[in-house]
């Protein structure tokens, strides 16, 4: 069950996240190893990430990938909804976002043609979106220019 009125209102929201300095290091060493392994961490019970989602639903546990686009992309994403899983997040360690020009994560309800595009966001900036159990449904559009990294996720 969802317990933010905003994120029931509005089917996306975007807060703050707080990114360690441990994360950091790990993007300019491109060490993806070291960062899956942070965020396997952060996502236990307990853990940075879900604590930071717990105000927002009720739900037991949280999956990820690491997520990189870069230039050139040549195609966009589907549209999907994230099948039996109740909230789903992106999460922005593009350190140059204003240097990105696609990788816009697209919003919409399902079956409607009318979507909401969000361009890739700063470094440490979190999408918590509602997902087909709600009736919404997200894509990604190919990224043109410059690279786009994000911690996808899933709560279920």
């Amino acid at each position: 069950m969802i317990h933010s009125s905003e994120l029931l209102d509005s089917g996306i929201i975007e807060k703050t996240f707080p990114l360690p300095e441990v994360v950091i290091n790990y993007l300019h060493s491109e060490n993806w190893q070291a960062l899956d392994q942070y965020f396997l961490e952060a996502e236990k019970p307990h853990g940075l990430l879900f604590e930071f989602m717990k105000p927002y639903l009720d739900f037991t546990s949280i999956e990820h990938i690491i997520a990189i686009r870069s230039a050139p992309d040549d195609e966009d994403g589907i549209w999907h909804d994230d099948g039996s899983r109740i909230l789903g997040f992106s999460l922005s360690l593009t350190e140059n976002h204003q240097q990105v020009t696609g990788g816009e994560l697209r919003f919409r309800k399902k079956g409607e043609a009318e979507f909401q595009s969000i361009t890739t966001r700063p470094m440490g900036q979190i999408l918590i979106f509602q997902t087909g159990i709600y009736g919404f449904e997200h894509m990604v559009s190919a990224v043109t220019k410059s690279k786009r990294i994000v911690i996808a996720g899933w709560c279920s």
